[in-house]
């Protein structure tokens, strides 16, 4: 197409466009979410400089809005998304027709820097499940998506989504049908939440829609009251020095597997990470944990621990 023959857009209009091709592209909800905030943040970026999207230029893109970020102290990895969106958007546009060049061809991103992961104590995993009333059909629940989480350390959304279908008891297994990226797995419940989840769906009883979780006045228990719960179980436990949230619970899994013998590359499956990058970060960050753990149990100090009490019972 020519550049006579590029029609002038709004950014509205531009964004409109856009967001309908994620819909048609049928982007996860978390991803379609994710670039229209980060479009809604950059159209005010447009009008507290009072820039007109059609005469943009890459240098507004790679300069002005790149200070406009880090002028607000947002942190590498926001950066790092808002900086994806606008790649992806005008990719798009140019791609299709509506702007004569990509002006974010060049726009780099930034290095994110890794972020602290946060694990629950032991004490503090038993006064968060102690929280629930499990005299009541609601803390019985709530008591019963936390273990799930802690054990099979699958993400807030896949507990949001689970379907009774998806249980299979018999086997010990939960299928996610579509983790991030889309991609299902399997993950593994051991006796204990195997009799707490089926306990569950007794209490459940029968109901026309598959969802796992309900509520009192059965209906599906949604995503952001499940979020809600589950914070609201932590700040009632009074945890501190680590954010109470369902994400920590999965954190909390990946430490514990690895501490009692777990490799990496089989939690990269569990977890459901896209490479074996992802997973690397917490054996790293879990390092001198790890490295505790070893002391403990070390076949070599172990032998040689032995031989000295044995030594001291002979003499």
């Amino acid at each position: 197409m020519s550049m006579s023959n590029v029609p002038v857009l709004t950014f509205s209009e531009a964004a409109r466009l856009f967001l309908q091709d994620c819909k048609l592209r049928n982007l996860t909800h978390s991803a379609y979410s994710s670039h229209l905030f980060s479009l809604r943040t950059f159209e005010k970026f447009l009008n507290e400089n009072k820039l007109t999207f059609s005469e943009l230029t890459p240098f507004d893109l790679s300069n002005r809005y790149m200070n406009y970020m880090l002028d607000r102290n947002l942190a590498s990895a926001t950066i790092r998304g808002r900086i994806s969106t606008c790649k992806v958007f005008f990719k798009f546009l140019f791609r299709d027709g509506y702007l004569s060049a990509n002006l974010a061809e060049n726009f780099k991103l930034i290095k994110a820097t890794n972020r602290a992961i946060f694990t629950f104590s032991a004490e503090q995993v038993e006064a968060i499940l102690n929280q629930p009333d499990r005299k009541t059909f609601t803390g019985f629940r709530d008591y019963t998506m936390m273990l799930i989480l802690l054990e099979t350390g699958m993400r807030l959304m896949e507990l949001s989504r689970m379907q009774v279908s998806d249980i299979d008891l018999a086997e010990g297994t939960i299928r996610i049908p579509s983790g991030k990226g889309r991609k299902p797995r399997i993950v593994f419940i051991q006796q204990t939440c195997q009799y707490q989840l089926l306990r569950y769906l007794q209490e459940r009883g029968e109901h026309p829609f598959d969802d796992c979780w309900v509520t009192l006045k059965n209906t599906p228990l949604l995503h952001g009251a499940i979020k809600k719960l589950i914070i609201d179980h932590c700040k009632a436990a009074h945890i501190q020095g680590t954010r109470g949230s369902a994400h920590t619970f999965r954190h909390t899994m990946a430490k514990s597997y690895l501490l009692n013998g777990g490799d990496a590359f089989s939690l990269m499956h569990i977890l459901g990470h896209t490479n074996i990058e992802m997973t690397k970060r917490y054996v790293d960050l879990f390092n001198q944990d790890l490295h505790d753990q070893l002391k403990k149990a070390s076949p070599i100090e172990s032998l040689f621990s032995k031989a000295e009490t044995d030594l001291e019972v002979e003499t």
